[in-house]
């Protein structure tokens, strides 16, 4: 079974900064549940989250920053519609399709054949502290695929503590919506999945934004 760090824990952040560097993924708190992360441009480390998670091949993991600034080193051609929105719900509930820079070295499962990258910056204090030590991270959700995430640390020890060295303790978090979804790669910014953040609101930052749910 993995050990679990409560994240009030003093050593918490070296902790979980050693485990990423050394190549390993671990599970730990955001916002919205529990995520599985692995260092973005590490590629061993991307594929052991995504095998973890049972994940179909050409699936690419999202990514997550620390900080609405660090978007500039991971993305190209940044729209002032997407800047709207990244001002406004960053941090937050909302992920972005962006283009990634073209001088990434990284594989986030999909063999970097697709040209686009989800990106969000969580609203959780351990996690950005996180994130702002290490950089980006891959991160998909602490569930087999297609599930829905786990709440509890005790759940996913159970499930994958087999797996995992060190999974990071923030308690139960509570049920919400999973993020919404805009296609920043288009003309116009699309909502292509509905979630915590409605319609009306993001309009509101974003008058140009349209949503296709299908």
């Amino acid at each position: 079974m993995a050990e679990l760090v409560d994240i009030t824990n003093p050593a918490a952040i070296d902790r979980a900064l050693r485990e990423i560097r050394s190549g390993n993924v671990i599970a730990m708190p955001i916002d919205s549940g529990y995520i599985f992360a692995a260092d973005a441009f590490n590629r061993m480390a991307v594929s052991a989250l995504h095998l973890l998670r049972n994940d179909p091949a050409g699936q690419a993991a999202s990514v997550m920053i620390g900080d609405k600034s660090r978007i500039v080193g991971i993305t190209r051609d940044i729209s002032t519609a997407a800047h709207q929105l990244i001002s406004t719900f960053w941090p937050g509930m909302l992920t972005l399709y962006l283009s990634p820079h073209p001088a990434l070295t990284w594989d986030l499962g999909d063999e970097r054949l697709l040209d686009q990258v989800a990106v969000r910056v969580p609203n959780h204090e351990f996690a950005i502290r996180l994130l702002n030590e290490t950089g980006p991270l891959a991160v998909a959700g602490a569930a087999l695929t297609g599930r829905t995430p786990f709440a509890q640390p005790i759940l996913i020890n159970e499930v994958f503590g087999s797996n995992l060295d060190l999974i990071f303790d923030g308690g139960e978090i509570p049920a919400r919506a999973q993020s919404t979804v805009v296609d920043c790669t288009v003309n116009s910014p699309l909502v292509v999945r509905q979630g915590d953040i409605e319609f009306a609101s993001l309009r509101q930052a974003c008058p140009e934004i349209s949503q296709d749910l299908g």
